[in-house]
């Protein structure tokens, strides 16, 4: 009695790696020589990112608003503080002596050089038409300088300031009128400037 080998497996035929990196035709007997690339397996995807979220939009309505009755307790204090400051250097200026007296200082000075020469021209120039009407007590023309005795007025400038368009000035005055030698002019005057028509003029006297 004849032996019957065992059967062999059989390997389908198809494409199938040959161990060198490529594929290789085996038509289910033996390896052909037919090869193809071997194809790598795709590189594996990072896994997706969650979309950004839109910043949240803020709404008009939640926006804190300054009320107007607010506003007008605000407005005024901060004006009084500016003024505050504005007057605290303008003092601090003047004291330490960086302060430029001398505009107030020389319309004084030439407001007393008019009245004692009874210069009208000069006198107009330098004062304002309500400072005159006071110092003469009635409303002042060129005939109220000539027809009194011309006043010889001394004075020596201690204290002044001057805030934008207005000024102070403190003098320590003395002097007479030329024809009463009992007439002596002797006091402490605080004097107020303003600027008008491009200069300073004296417009009032305490």
């Amino acid at each position: 009695m004849v032996a019957m080998d065992a059967p062999r497996p059989i390997t389908p035929p198809g494409w199938y790696d040959d161990g060198h990196g490529q594929l290789r035709w085996y038509d289910g007997s033996q390896w052909t020589q037919h090869t193809a690339p071997l194809t790598r397996p795709a590189a594996p995807q990072a896994p997706a990112q969650p979309a950004a979220q839109p910043r949240a939009q803020v709404r008009s309505e939640e926006l804190v608003r300054v009320k107007r009755s607010k506003l007008v307790w605000i407005l005024p204090v901060v004006f009084v503080v500016a003024a505050l400051v504005g007057a605290l250097s303008a003092v601090a200026l003047w004291s330490s002596g960086t302060f430029d007296s001398e505009p107030l200082e020389r319309t004084y000075a030439d407001f007393t050089q008019a009245e004692s020469s009874q210069d009208c021209a000069a006198l107009v120039a330098v004062t304002t038409q309500s400072f005159r009407d006071d110092l003469y007590d009635e409303r002042f023309t060129c005939a109220s300088l000539t027809t009194r005795p011309p006043v010889s007025r001394e004075g020596d400038p201690v204290w002044g300031l001057r805030l934008g368009s207005v000024g102070i000035l403190v003098v320590e005055e003395s002097g007479g009128d030329d024809l009463d030698d009992e007439y002596d002019l002797s006091s402490s005057e605080t004097y107020t400037f303003i600027r008008e028509d491009g200069r300073w003029k004296l417009d009032g006297s305490d």
